[in-house]
C-alpha cells in the first residue's frame, strides 16, 4: 500500500508534468517578429555612414555641400520616451545619407514643448557634405589615412 509521502510525491510530479504540458502547449502558437532583417540592414547602418565633422575639421578636407538637413525627435505624449538630441541628430544623419552624403556639420538643435504634433520635440539642423576621405590638407601621404 502506498504511503502518504509517495502519494504526495506522485501528485507533485504529476502537477509539474501537467504544468509543463500546459506551458508547452501555450507556447506552441507563439511567433517572434522583429524588424531586424538582412534586407533592412542598410537602413539600420545608414547613420554610421555619415561622419560628424566640426567646421574646423571639415576645412582640412576636400568636400562638396549637398544641402541642409534637419532631424526630428518627437515625444508625442507624456507617456512616451522623452525626445532626445541624439535621436534628432541620428535622423539628420539618415537624411544626409539618403542625399549621398558621408559627412555632416551640425549647427544647432532646438527643443520645443507643447507643439501641435509633439509634447516635446527636438530638431537638429546641419549641412550634409560629400567629403573626400582620402584627402587631408597638410598630409603629405593622403593614402595613409
Amino acid at each position: 500500500m502506498p504511503t502518504l509521502k509517495r502519494i504526495s510525491a506522485l501528485c507533485l510530479s504529476l502537477s509539474s508534468l501537467l504544468a509543463g504540458a500546459v506551458l508547452l502547449n501555450a507556447c506552441q502558437d507563439v511567433s517572434f517578429e522583429s524588424n531586424l532583417s538582412p534586407k533592412n540592414f542598410t537602413e539600420y547602418a545608414k547613420p554610421a555612414t555619415v561622419d560628424v565633422y566640426s567646421s574646423e575639421e571639415l576645412a582640412n578636407h576636400r568636400y562638396r555641400s549637398l544641402g541642409m538637413v534637419s532631424g526630428l525627435a518627437c515625444q508625442e505624449t507624456e507617456d512616451d520616451f522623452i525626445a532626445r538630441e541624439s535621436e534628432a541628430r541620428t535622423d539628420a544623419r539618415i537624411k544626409a545619407a539618403n542625399m549621398g552624403a558621408n559627412g555632416i556639420v551640425f549647427g544647432k538643435c532646438v527643443r520645443l514643448e507643447k507643439t501641435a504634433a509633439c509634447n516635446v520635440s527636438v530638431t537638429c539642423y546641419g549641412e550634409a557634405f560629400k567629403v573626400d576621405d582620402l584627402f587631408e590638407r597638410g598630409n603629405p601621404n593622403p593614402q595613409s589615412k
